[in-house]
Protein backbone atom coordinates (compact mmCIF):
# COMPACT_ATOMS: atom_id res chain seq x y z
CA UNK A 1 0.00 0.00 0.00
CA UNK A 2 1.29 3.47 -0.92
CA UNK A 3 1.81 5.78 2.05
CA UNK A 4 0.03 9.13 1.67
CA UNK A 5 0.02 12.38 3.58
CA UNK A 6 -2.03 15.55 3.95
CA UNK A 7 -0.30 17.27 1.02
CA UNK A 8 -1.48 14.65 -1.48
CA UNK A 9 -4.55 15.29 -3.65
CA UNK A 10 -7.86 13.71 -2.65
CA UNK A 11 -9.69 11.46 -5.09
CA UNK A 12 -13.40 11.10 -4.34
CA UNK A 13 -14.46 7.63 -5.44
CA UNK A 14 -17.52 5.42 -5.46
CA UNK A 15 -16.48 1.80 -5.07
CA UNK A 16 -17.13 -0.10 -8.28
CA UNK A 17 -17.97 3.10 -10.16
CA UNK A 18 -16.37 5.18 -12.89
CA UNK A 19 -13.67 6.36 -10.53
CA UNK A 20 -11.94 2.99 -10.93
CA UNK A 21 -10.37 4.14 -14.19
CA UNK A 22 -8.99 7.27 -12.52
CA UNK A 23 -7.53 5.10 -9.77
CA UNK A 24 -5.86 2.88 -12.37
CA UNK A 25 -4.22 5.71 -14.34
CA UNK A 26 -3.07 7.52 -11.21
CA UNK A 27 -1.59 4.25 -9.99
CA UNK A 28 0.11 3.58 -13.33
CA UNK A 29 1.68 7.04 -13.15
CA UNK A 30 2.86 6.55 -9.57
CA UNK A 31 0.87 9.54 -8.33
CA UNK A 32 0.25 9.55 -4.59
CA UNK A 33 -3.32 10.39 -3.66
CA UNK A 34 -5.74 9.97 -0.80
CA UNK A 35 -8.98 8.10 -1.38
CA UNK A 36 -12.27 9.47 -0.06
CA UNK A 37 -14.93 6.79 -0.50
CA UNK A 38 -18.43 8.14 -1.10
CA UNK A 39 -21.46 5.96 -0.40
CA UNK A 40 -24.12 5.13 -2.96
CA UNK A 41 -27.63 6.33 -2.13
CA UNK A 42 -31.01 6.03 -3.82
CA UNK A 43 -30.19 8.92 -6.15
CA UNK A 44 -26.51 8.31 -6.67
CA UNK A 45 -23.53 9.35 -4.60
CA UNK A 46 -24.27 11.15 -1.36
CA UNK A 47 -21.54 13.25 0.26
CA UNK A 48 -21.46 16.87 1.39
CA UNK A 49 -17.70 16.90 0.84
CA UNK A 50 -18.06 15.69 -2.74
CA UNK A 51 -20.84 18.16 -3.58
CA UNK A 52 -18.75 21.02 -2.18
CA UNK A 53 -16.05 20.24 -4.75
CA UNK A 54 -18.28 19.02 -7.58
CA UNK A 55 -21.89 20.29 -7.57
CA UNK A 56 -22.87 17.43 -9.89
CA UNK A 57 -21.99 14.99 -7.13
CA UNK A 58 -20.12 12.69 -9.50
CA UNK A 59 -16.97 10.64 -9.25
CA UNK A 60 -14.15 10.73 -9.95
CA UNK A 61 -13.43 14.15 -8.49
CA UNK A 62 -9.78 14.96 -7.85
CA UNK A 63 -9.05 17.83 -5.46
CA UNK A 64 -5.53 19.23 -5.24
CA UNK A 65 -4.11 20.88 -2.10
CA UNK A 66 -4.14 24.30 -3.82
CA UNK A 67 -7.90 23.99 -4.35
CA UNK A 68 -7.81 23.02 -8.03
CA UNK A 69 -10.59 20.56 -8.85
CA UNK A 70 -10.43 18.11 -11.73
CA UNK A 71 -13.54 16.14 -12.67
CA UNK A 72 -14.51 13.71 -15.44
CA UNK A 73 -12.66 10.46 -16.01
CA UNK A 74 -11.35 11.47 -19.43
CA UNK A 75 -10.04 14.80 -18.11
CA UNK A 76 -8.09 13.06 -15.34
CA UNK A 77 -6.74 10.48 -17.78
CA UNK A 78 -5.63 13.13 -20.29
CA UNK A 79 -3.99 15.18 -17.54
CA UNK A 80 -1.98 12.13 -16.52
CA UNK A 81 -1.07 11.58 -20.16
CA UNK A 82 0.33 15.11 -20.36
CA UNK A 83 2.74 14.40 -17.51
CA UNK A 84 3.43 10.75 -18.39
CA UNK A 85 3.25 10.28 -22.17
CA UNK A 86 5.49 7.24 -21.74
CA UNK A 87 2.46 5.34 -20.40
CA UNK A 88 0.92 5.64 -23.89
CA UNK A 89 -2.58 6.17 -22.58
CA UNK A 90 -3.02 8.18 -25.78
CA UNK A 91 -1.37 6.91 -28.99
CA UNK A 92 1.53 8.93 -30.35
CA UNK A 93 0.99 11.23 -33.32
CA UNK A 94 3.46 9.12 -35.28
CA UNK A 95 1.35 5.99 -34.81
CA UNK A 96 -1.46 7.35 -36.98
CA UNK A 97 -3.96 6.06 -34.39
CA UNK A 98 -4.94 9.37 -32.82
CA UNK A 99 -8.08 9.92 -34.95
CA UNK A 100 -9.43 6.47 -34.05
CA UNK A 101 -8.53 7.01 -30.42
CA UNK A 102 -10.39 10.34 -30.23
CA UNK A 103 -13.38 8.92 -32.06
CA UNK A 104 -13.89 6.00 -29.71
CA UNK A 105 -13.00 7.94 -26.57
CA UNK A 106 -15.79 10.38 -27.42
CA UNK A 107 -18.13 7.52 -28.35
CA UNK A 108 -17.67 5.90 -24.94
CA UNK A 109 -18.08 9.14 -23.02
CA UNK A 110 -20.86 10.73 -25.09
CA UNK A 111 -22.91 7.70 -26.14
CA UNK A 112 -22.32 4.82 -23.71
CA UNK A 113 -21.83 6.67 -20.43
CA UNK A 114 -25.19 8.53 -20.56
CA UNK A 115 -27.02 5.21 -20.75
CA UNK A 116 -25.86 4.62 -17.19
CA UNK A 117 -26.53 8.21 -16.11
CA UNK A 118 -30.23 7.83 -16.88
CA UNK A 119 -30.66 4.08 -16.51
CA UNK A 120 -29.06 3.65 -13.09
CA UNK A 121 -31.47 5.98 -11.30
CA UNK A 122 -34.67 6.18 -13.37
CA UNK A 123 -36.67 7.66 -10.49
CA UNK A 124 -34.40 10.70 -10.62
CA UNK A 125 -35.38 11.45 -14.21
CA UNK A 126 -38.72 9.88 -15.05
CA UNK A 127 -40.51 8.92 -11.83
CA UNK A 128 -39.95 5.22 -12.56
CA UNK A 129 -38.51 2.39 -10.54
CA UNK A 130 -35.64 0.18 -11.70
CA UNK A 131 -38.05 -2.23 -13.36
CA UNK A 132 -39.52 0.53 -15.54
CA UNK A 133 -39.04 1.22 -19.25
CA UNK A 134 -36.24 3.78 -18.82
CA UNK A 135 -33.92 1.21 -17.24
CA UNK A 136 -34.98 -1.46 -19.74
CA UNK A 137 -34.54 0.73 -22.80
CA UNK A 138 -31.21 2.23 -21.76
CA UNK A 139 -29.90 -1.28 -21.04
CA UNK A 140 -31.03 -2.45 -24.48
CA UNK A 141 -29.50 0.60 -26.14
CA UNK A 142 -26.21 0.00 -24.34
CA UNK A 143 -26.06 -3.56 -25.64
CA UNK A 144 -26.42 -2.24 -29.20
CA UNK A 145 -23.65 0.29 -28.59
CA UNK A 146 -21.33 -2.32 -27.11
CA UNK A 147 -21.95 -4.68 -30.03
CA UNK A 148 -21.02 -1.83 -32.36
CA UNK A 149 -17.83 -1.31 -30.35
CA UNK A 150 -17.14 -5.05 -30.57
CA UNK A 151 -17.06 -4.77 -34.36
CA UNK A 152 -14.25 -2.19 -34.18
CA UNK A 153 -11.81 -4.27 -32.12
CA UNK A 154 -8.36 -5.09 -33.40
CA UNK A 155 -6.02 -7.46 -31.57
CA UNK A 156 -4.58 -7.79 -29.01
CA UNK A 157 -5.80 -4.36 -27.84
CA UNK A 158 -8.68 -2.25 -29.11
CA UNK A 159 -6.40 -0.30 -31.47
CA UNK A 160 -4.34 -3.33 -32.43
CA UNK A 161 -0.81 -3.74 -31.13
CA UNK A 162 -1.00 -0.44 -29.25
CA UNK A 163 -2.35 -0.33 -25.70
CA UNK A 164 -4.33 2.80 -24.83
CA UNK A 165 -6.77 4.18 -22.28
CA UNK A 166 -9.58 2.77 -24.43
CA UNK A 167 -8.66 -0.66 -23.12
CA UNK A 168 -9.06 0.58 -19.55
CA UNK A 169 -12.49 1.96 -20.40
CA UNK A 170 -13.51 -1.39 -21.87
CA UNK A 171 -12.42 -3.17 -18.69
CA UNK A 172 -14.50 -0.79 -16.59
CA UNK A 173 -17.61 -0.99 -18.77
CA UNK A 174 -17.59 -4.77 -18.63
CA UNK A 175 -17.92 -4.63 -14.84
CA UNK A 176 -21.38 -3.10 -15.25
CA UNK A 177 -24.67 -4.06 -16.89
CA UNK A 178 -25.09 -6.26 -18.86
CA UNK A 179 -22.25 -7.86 -16.82
CA UNK A 180 -19.28 -10.06 -17.81
CA UNK A 181 -21.28 -13.19 -18.71
CA UNK A 182 -23.11 -11.30 -21.45
CA UNK A 183 -19.84 -10.02 -22.90
CA UNK A 184 -18.33 -13.49 -22.90
CA UNK A 185 -21.27 -14.71 -24.97
CA UNK A 186 -21.92 -11.72 -27.23
CA UNK A 187 -18.79 -9.53 -27.29
CA UNK A 188 -15.86 -11.92 -26.83
CA UNK A 189 -13.28 -9.56 -28.33
CA UNK A 190 -14.12 -6.85 -25.81
CA UNK A 191 -14.10 -9.44 -23.05
CA UNK A 192 -10.63 -10.65 -24.09
CA UNK A 193 -9.29 -7.10 -23.86
CA UNK A 194 -10.83 -6.69 -20.41
CA UNK A 195 -9.17 -9.91 -19.27
CA UNK A 196 -5.79 -8.54 -20.38
CA UNK A 197 -6.40 -5.33 -18.42
CA UNK A 198 -7.44 -7.45 -15.43
CA UNK A 199 -3.87 -8.75 -15.28
CA UNK A 200 -2.20 -5.32 -15.05
CA UNK A 201 -0.66 -4.61 -11.64
CA UNK A 202 -2.45 -1.25 -11.34
CA UNK A 203 -5.79 -2.91 -12.11
CA UNK A 204 -5.24 -5.62 -9.52
CA UNK A 205 -4.73 -2.97 -6.84
CA UNK A 206 -7.94 -1.23 -7.85
CA UNK A 207 -9.87 -4.51 -7.91
CA UNK A 208 -8.73 -5.22 -4.36
CA UNK A 209 -9.49 -1.74 -3.00
CA UNK A 210 -12.91 -1.52 -4.66
CA UNK A 211 -13.94 -5.01 -3.66
CA UNK A 212 -14.87 -6.03 -7.21
CA UNK A 213 -14.23 -9.48 -8.62
CA UNK A 214 -11.54 -10.33 -11.13
CA UNK A 215 -13.09 -11.40 -14.43
CA UNK A 216 -13.74 -15.14 -14.69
Amino acid sequence: MVTTNATDPILFVGNGGGSMLAEIVLGMAGVRFRVEVVGWGDNGLESDGLHASNPLGQVPTLVFPNGTVLTETAAIMLTIHDSRPDLELVPTLESGLRPSFWRWLMFINAAIYPSFTYGDYPAKWADQDQEGPLRTRTDQHRKRLMLHLEQQVSHPWFLGETFSALDLYIWMLIQWRPKPDWYQAHAPKLYTIAKRVDDLAATKRVIARNGVKALP
